[in-house]
């Protein structure tokens, strides 16, 4: 009997790791194989999970998927041309929030400049960057491997990546030992294929914001306000995301703590923001910043129901209306969490932090894959499946890029939203997921 259970584990880590290695050379246009693979992993993933899941094993098989993605350029996302773009015009001594790339291609040069420009795309190359201070300083460190071509500059930063989801992994056990969860539950993190095709394939900061975010909350939860406050300021000086949860923090740390740890977090944001302070940087970021809300649109879920109504009546795309009220409701979201709901506990209050994220998420005019890895972490230390989910039916999303699949697009969408907000009710009503999807016998379960 062990010896069978040896080989079918043995089976099943080699169907893993296959399916890694298939994702990490599976492109954006190769849309069913992304698809399939993508949810092969994650049913593969869940009987492993289920039935042989052991912390050590567990982290050597996380780090060995995500090595698959080392050798050759992010295959389902142009981001990082303009990740290296920033970077490399900083060392020219330009700051990257001052000019769009369209209106600097001409004056300045560089080796690299028009693989770069073309491979970032006309949308990228006509809009001022938004990545805030943090991320330009390690765009610049990247940039400085460039050397005819771009995998050095991609393997500096999937390095570092690598290491923040290996402090992530050790973290998260912590955490859930803290909150008295099961700690092998991290592998619905470190094993995720979106995390691992995010955050290591197409090189996206998200796993990098959450490490800083993480070293934060666990401080926050020894009150110790004014050291998280400065871990808190540096994952927003990498992604801007955090900043939605600061008023979360106020019934948990008190008012006194928590005007230390505002106070904290705003002195170190202006220390990182101050090198490239400019009258005009700052207008050029807030407009850019308002395309998320006006301009940009992907897979939504209320706000395309909202535009659908918008097109019946009024005729015409209502985006701009429906941007100038979002951040209203966002801030609405935010100040009826922190204060009509008790956030006094540890489990209470990243509970609170996963709704929130969540409500945003689904109010958002743009939904990218690589936005839910916050909320997968989220997801894993509440219990909550439907992050998972949702983490597994986003790669759906990618077949927006292929034409032949245009006909369908309201079938595969819905279908995938349906299968997150009715797993949401079912958590909110019933109670989290989280332990009975790791029992042997779920159904039963």
């Amino acid at each position: 009997m062990k010896a069978k259970r040896r080989v079918i584990n043995l089976f099943s880590i080699f169907f893993i790791l296959f399916g890694f290695f298939q994702l990490a050379h599976t492109s954006r246009e190769n849309t069913i194989s992304l698809v399939l693979w993508s949810g092969f992993l994650f049913i593969t993933l869940w009987f492993w999970i289920r039935n042989f899941n052991q912390l050590s094993v567990l982290f050597l098989l996380g780090i060995v998927c995500r090595l698959f993605f080392f050798w050759e350029l992010p295959l389902l996302s142009q981001d990082f041309y303009r990740f290296l773009w920033d970077g490399v015009i900083q060392s020219l001594g330009i700051n990257p929030y001052l000019y769009t790339p369209i209106e600097i291609k001409e004056v300045i040069f560089f080796p690299e400049l028009q693989v770069l420009y073309d491979g970032m795309g006309t949308l990228s190359n006509g809009n001022y960057s938004n990545y805030p201070p943090i991320s330009q300083m390690l765009y610049q460190c990247a940039s400085y491997l460039l050397n005819n071509t771009l995998i050095p500059s991609v393997t500096f930063l999937r390095t570092l990546f690598l290491l923040t989801d290996v402090l992530i992994f050790f973290l998260g056990v912590h955490l859930l030992k803290k909150l008295m969860l099961e700690p092998n539950f991290i592998a619905w993190y470190f094993l995720n294929p979106l995390v691992v095709v995010e955050g290591i394939g197409n090189v996206h900061a998200e796993s990098f914001m959450l490490c800083f975010a993480v070293i934060s909350w666990l401080l926050i939860l020894q009150h110790k306000p004014l050291v998280s406050g400065f871990f808190s300021a540096i994952s927003i000086g990498i992604k801007l995301l955090p900043l939605l949860f600061i008023p979360l923090f106020i019934q948990f740390l008190g008012l006194r703590k928590f005007i230390m740890f505002c106070v904290s977090c705003f002195l170190f944001s202006l220390l990182f923001w101050f090198p490239f302070w400019d009258e005009s940087m700052v207008n050029n970021y807030f407009n850019t910043l308002s395309l998320w809300f006006t301009t940009f649109e992907f897979n939504g879920s209320i706000y395309n129901i909202v535009r659908a109504v918008g097109y019946e009546i009024k005729g015409y795309n209502i985006i701009r209306s429906v941007g100038q009220v979002t951040p209203i409701i966002v801030l609405l979201m935010i100040l009826g969490i922190s204060v009509l709901r008790s956030n006094r506990t540890p489990k209470e209050l990243l509970k609170g932090l996963l709704f929130l994220l969540s409500f945003y998420f689904f109010i958002a005019t743009t939904v990218h894959p690589w936005y839910l890895l916050f909320l997968v972490f989220l997801g894993v230390v509440t219990q909550y499946v439907y992050p998972l989910v949702w983490s597994a039916v986003v790669f759906w999303s990618y077949l927006y890029y292929n034409p032949s699949f245009e006909s369908l697009t309201p079938f595969w969408h819905w279908g995938a939203y349906l299968l997150v907000y009715g797993c949401f009710i079912w958590e909110i009503s019933k109670g989290p997921l989280g332990e009975h999807i790791q029992k042997p016998h779920f159904f039963r379960s």
